[in-house]
């Protein structure tokens, strides 16, 4: 997901990694996530065994996001890694 937001872009990544990631760890099919931060946008980016698991983190993150965080999504998209490589 892309997101815009104002203000400290430490503090919102402070409080994706304290906040979302545990629950992600806790969502079925999770693999990984991660956060980039280019300007005033905050990409969101994770990995799930299914497109169902992704939809449901999805409408998680969603959630989580309109609590917690002074961010509004600018883009979503869910689809299948043709590749994705982690180191070994």
């Amino acid at each position: 997901m892309i997101y815009s937001f104002d203000g400290d872009a430490e503090e919102i990544i402070g409080k994706a990694r304290t906040g979302i990631l545990p629950i992600f760890k806790k969502q079925p099919g999770f693999v990984a996530y991660g956060v980039m931060v280019r300007r005033d946008q905050l990409i969101s980016i994770s990995a799930w065994n299914s497109e169902g698991d992704a939809k449901a983190a999805d409408e998680v993150a969603r959630q989580w996001v309109s609590e917690n965080l002074e961010m509004s999504v600018v883009n979503s998209f869910i689809g299948d890694y043709e590749w994705l490589v982690f180191a070994e």
